[in-house]
């Protein structure tokens, strides 16, 4: 990967360190935030985004960026990121985890109220009269026993 440094060369209108601060926080696992990136696409997955990003920002006029502020900014940069990962995954429960950074994974663990601590083995999209939901699959960790929820998603 070539280094942010050489990516933003020149890129007057770009704070970098806005956009290392993004790259922070989707590509680290801190506290409760887990990067919803696999590592075998993150290198390519920083070039090809921000170089669609310096290539947008030199597409916008003087007058539309006097509209620009970094927040406007850093989400187009992490519109590109999400998009390009989208494109990048090999699996459909990755493009969920891409899709729906915040949602549970396969092998979480979650203690429900009426069940005991169980793991998530598989999730899938779902639409119902036009609402799509997550549907969760999980085994019991003490014997195995499978139940399944499913949540709403928003779009």
């Amino acid at each position: 990967m070539l280094a942010l440094d050489e990516l933003l060369v020149n890129e007057k209108n770009i704070d970098q360190e806005m956009i290392e601060a993004s790259i922070d926080f989707w590509f680290s696992n801190k506290d409760e935030i887990r990067s919803p990136f696999p590592d075998y696409i993150k290198s390519d997955l920083l070039t090809s985004s921000i170089k669609q990003f310096v290539e947008w920002n030199k597409k916008i006029s003087d007058e539309a960026r006097k509209e620009l502020n970094d927040e406007i900014l850093v989400e187009r940069f992490e519109e590109f990121l999400f998009e390009e990962a989208h494109k990048m995954v090999m699996t459909e429960d990755e493009r969920i985890t891409i899709k729906y950074p915040f949602m549970l994974r396969i092998d979480d663990q979650v203690k429900h109220e009426e069940k005991p601590l169980s793991k998530v083995i598989a999730r899938n999209i779902v639409v119902k009269d036009d609402t799509s939901y997550l549907e969760v699959e999980l085994s019991e960790v003490e014997n195995g026993i499978k139940w399944s929820t499913s949540f709403e998603l928003m779009e």
